[in-house]
């Protein structure tokens, strides 16, 4: 039997789905479809080049949108680019939510794993961008992107990846140096960003029990 594994952000959505929606999560992240995981590859790779970049040329990010849409290519090609070009368009109107002032801005290498062990559950949480102090070069935040329109983070599901997200950079990093206002979830359909909190106790307690439901679905064949 393998073992369980769940998006980070897959894993908000869960926390705040209902009973059928999330056996349909356990299934899809037991069998992934290309199709789905290949998404919004280049919304991503514009969106962390315009924040390394501070945020200062949105013309230019707008441009790309506008020539994503008149890319060659199959169906598919063409209905993802456009997909891209929606989402780079919705991040510009919510670009403004972000506060970087006084730190650097550092891709992630999307080919590295960024994962944490909850409840024998692998949560992948890979945040788009780390932010770094730019005086001292500790780790402080981190950028994470949700992109489908299908499955917005709603109600108390950013708030959830949020807390994850914080817990995966104190694990990782320099726990005193993590900030939570600086771990920024960005919901790309719904224009908003959510930050995590200090009190994340309960929240975690959360996760984990959904960590534990996660892996006993799975474990019973989703």
């Amino acid at each position: 039997m393998s073992k369980a594994r769940i998006s980070v952000n897959k894993l908000g959505e869960y926390l705040n789905a209902s009973p059928a929606r999330r056996r349909r999560i356990v299934k899809d992240q037991k069998e992934p479809s290309a199709y789905i995981t290949s998404r919004y590859g280049d919304a991503r790779q514009e969106i962390v080049s315009f924040l390394e970049g501070g945020m200062v040329d949105e013309d230019a990010l707008a441009s790309t949108a506008a020539h994503l849409r008149q890319a060659p290519g199959s169906d598919f090609i063409r209905q993802d680019k456009a997909n891209s070009a929606d989402a780079i368009e919705d991040f510009l109107e919510t670009a403004d939510q972000l506060n970087f002032d006084g730190l650097t801005v550092q891709a992630m290498d999307p080919t590295t794993p960024a994962n944490m062990e909850i409840a024998n559950v692998t949560v992948s949480v890979r945040p788009e961008a780390l932010l770094r102090d730019e005086v001292t070069g500790a780790v402080v935040g981190a950028v994470k992107l949700h992109f489908p329109k299908s499955f917005p983070l709603t109600d108390k599901a950013p708030d959830y990846v949020a807390t994850a997200l914080r817990e995966y950079l104190a694990q990782t990093y320099d726990a005193n140096a993590v900030d939570p206002k600086r771990c920024y979830v960005v919901d790309i359909p719904t224009h908003t960003v959510t930050c995590a909190t200090k009190a994340s106790k309960k929240k975690m307690s959360d996760v984990e029990a959904a960590c534990e439901e996660i892996n006993a679905r799975w474990q019973l064949g989703g």
